[in-house]
């Protein structure tokens, strides 16, 4: 049962939150080619500024470890409604992203000064902008999670009654 929840919860939010799969699959494909190819960094002067940050076992694992908080957030907000801060695993996951993007974007264009590829800062360059746009689309969210129970008066105007009250969440109004 569990499974159809989270299929069901996956699939309810995957039109909204396409950006962030894809960016988290880019985690795991570079976590996988680091892992798999340990002369990665060598293969290109592209690379050879994020070397120095540390070795390509050292990249793999962050990245792995980026996209499965990535992957846990994103299961996680939509499937468990109760779980209020899942936003905020989103917005989180996004702004690390962010960072890892930008620290590959910024040693690529200081190695593009040295024969590096330079075209390589626009594609590094694009996903941090895609993982900015990811952060504030998910803290819009937390803000959305974080609205209390609106007092009886404050859903007058809604049609429900005294003793009824409205809790709003990321994704749709909820009656309790």
């Amino acid at each position: 049962m569990i499974i159809v929840r989270i299929a069901r919860g996956i699939s309810q939010h995957f039109q909204v939150r396409v950006t962030e799969w894809i960016m988290t699959a880019a985690l795991f494909g570079w976590s996988l080619v680091l892992s798999l190819s340990a002369d990665t960094f060598d293969s290109s002067r592209s690379f050879s500024v994020i070397a120095q940050y540390g070795d390509e076992g050292i990249w793999a694992n962050l990245c792995l470890l980026a996209g499965l908080v990535r992957l846990a957030s994103l299961v996680v907000n939509g499937t468990f409604r109760e779980f209020r801060y899942a936003p905020h695993l989103r917005a989180c996951a996004s702004l690390v992203s962010c960072v890892f993007w930008g620290q590959i974007a910024l040693g690529v264009f200081v190695a593009s000064f040295n024969g590096g590829n330079a075209t390589d800062v626009i594609n590094y360059m694009t996903f941090m902008g895609i993982e900015v746009w990811n952060f504030f689309r998910a803290w819009t969210d937390t803000g959305a999670s974080h609205k209390q129970i609106l007092p009886a008066s404050a859903n007058a105007d809604q049609g429900e009654g005294p003793d009824r009250m409205r809790i709003d969440t990321d994704d749709e109004p909820h009656r309790g």
